[in-house]
């Protein structure tokens, strides 16, 4: 794989970097929420993965992954995640392409369900032990309806909307599905399953590595400016130390992500979900240590509840834990070198 970006990457990334800025500082004036999801949907960042005839873009995961870094790395408080793993659900599912055309557009708000565990994608007849996630706005929830002959068919149906309380402070959780679901498009196969599991895994990852940039850089301006002993705080080898150690995890965390946002349209479905599954093992605890150094680089105001430091810190929480924290990855992962062992495979 080429590490670099395009030159069309690189203008996306400026592109999400100054929406998601904006996104944020309309959030702090006060402004409407709503307000926030036209200016990410009409830019075409919720569609881009969706298929042209639909109104997207029909790009790689790579770009995908790109928007979601910078919206972590802002914490904007506007629906990107959820919206789009809902969306490759009903793209898989080969869904009626007016549909999918609303989807892109922002006109049809909907958003993923997951079980309480936030572990798997939910079953729509599961009533309350259903999440609707990254839900802010979101009329419609996507998951799968009851298996029959062992087939994965994707659904949607209402959502009642009913926020519940979460460790993230920019995006909402909701209630579970307040009608009977309704299957949409054809089932979907193990290798459409696994792809979408492996783009959820993606992105998560790419919003805690946005996460850990974005904090990181508020704790290197913090001890820039603060100043004990008549120095600033920077200035002191333990800080400059502890700041190192953070900025090594980012970028190794950061090189994690986009292989595996690479390996997802590049490699074989199952070694593209295995590629997710480390890249989310190895991402999940370095994003909450850096974190934690970040409220330690602040001292006592990073401690406070509402200083913004734990915006970030709970919203890598968030991530962590949805799709399987690091070890449920590890456990996956050992469970698959052991299958390809008792087949007698190199490992």
């Amino acid at each position: 794989m080429d590490a670099t970006f395009t030159d069309e990457q690189e203008q996306l990334a400026d592109l999400a970097a100054r929406i998601a800025e904006r996104i944020r500082h309309d959030a702090e004036e006060g402004g409407d929420a709503a307000g926030r999801w036209s200016l990410l949907a009409e830019s075409g960042l919720v569609g881009l993965r969706l298929p042209a005839a639909a109104g997207g873009a029909a790009t790689s995961a790579v770009e995908l992954a790109i928007v979601a870094e910078a919206l972590g790395r802002h914490v904007a408080p506007v629906p990107f995640i959820g919206p789009v793993l809902a969306a490759e659900l009903l793209a898989a599912a080969d869904a009626p392409a007016d549909l999918l055309a609303r989807v892109a557009s922002g006109e049809f708000r909907c958003t993923v369900a997951f079980d309480r565990s936030l572990a798997v994608l939910g079953r729509l007849e599961g009533g309350s032990e259903l999440v609707g996630w990254d839900a802010q706005g979101a009329e419609w929830l996507v998951g799968l309806a009851a298996e029959a002959n062992g087939t994965r068919q994707v659904a949607v149906s209402p959502a009642l909307c009913t926020a519940l309380e979460a460790a993230d402070l920019t995006r909402e959780l909701v209630g579970p599905p307040s009608a009977v679901p309704g299957a949409v498009g054809q089932p979907l196969d193990d290798a459409s399953h696994m792809r979408w599991e492996a783009l959820g895994l993606v992105l998560l990852c790419a919003d805690m590595v946005g996460a850990m940039s974005g904090s990181l850089a508020l704790a290197v301006e913090y001890a820039t400016h603060r100043e004990q002993f008549k120095r600033p705080i920077g200035s002191f080898q333990a800080i400059q130390h502890l700041a190192a150690d953070q900025h090594v995890s980012t970028e190794s965390s950061r090189s994690a992500t986009y292989y595996a946002a690479w390996a997802l349209d590049g490699l074989a479905p199952p070694e593209a979900l295995a590629a997710a599954r480390v890249a989310k093992a190895y991402v999940s605890p370095l994003a909450r240590d850096v974190a934690e150094a970040v409220l330690q680089i602040h001292g006592g105001i990073g401690h406070t509840w509402e200083h913004i430091a734990h915006y970030y810190l709970r919203r890598i929480l968030l991530d962590r834990r949805t799709l399987g924290d690091e070890s449920v990855q590890l456990g996956h992962i050992a469970d698959g070198i052991g299958h390809d062992a008792t087949r007698g495979d190199s490992v």
